[in-house]
């Protein structure tokens, strides 16, 4: 079950999906919820949620790059570079679970390091690709970027880790 920690309840708008458990304490208030977490009208996902959600957003593009691999060579394109965008995240977000999270790295500093992989991607293309491979680096830095932004709002929250 998701945990948020808010430091102040002022002017803020909670409501959860599925079972759902609000406290307080000295640092603040506590939400657990099962479903879906709404919070001043906009949905705050878990990094847990935001993992689950990368993958299987990879997942149908993944299926969408095989589906036009002969029909549509841009479309086949775009969706193996959008494919790129959401495996490279989830292999960064993946370290962040196993290896520097535990080990006290900041969310945030995942946001950098999605955005960095997306500049090193642009910056590392070979000079002489095709318009259909600069169409696929094109998709995967867009993905990267996008990923970067919405990964940027659940680490603004402070999140307890369930272990």
């Amino acid at each position: 079950m998701p945990t948020l920690r808010i430091p102040t309840l002022a002017g803020v708008s909670i409501r959860a999906t599925g079972r759902s458990n609000i406290s307080s304490d000295r640092r603040g208030t506590v939400v657990s919820y099962t479903g879906r977490l709404i919070l001043n009208g906009r949905e705050v996902l878990s990094p847990e949620q935001v993992r689950a959600d990368w993958a299987a957003r990879g997942e149908t593009a993944l299926r969408e790059a095989d589906r036009t691999e002969h029909s549509d060579p841009a479309g086949h394109a775009w969706a193996k570079g959008v494919c790129a965008g959401y495996a490279t995240a989830v292999q960064i977000l993946d370290a962040w679970f196993k290896q520097f999270g535990p080990a006290g790295l900041p969310l945030s500093d995942i946001v950098a390091g999605i955005k960095v992989a997306r500049a090193a991607m642009f910056e590392q293309a070979p000079p002489d690709v095709d318009d259909l491979g600069r169409l696929t680096i094109s998709a995967a830095t867009s993905t990267l970027l996008t990923l970067a932004g919405h990964l940027a709002v659940t680490a603004s929250y402070e999140w307890e880790v369930s272990r």
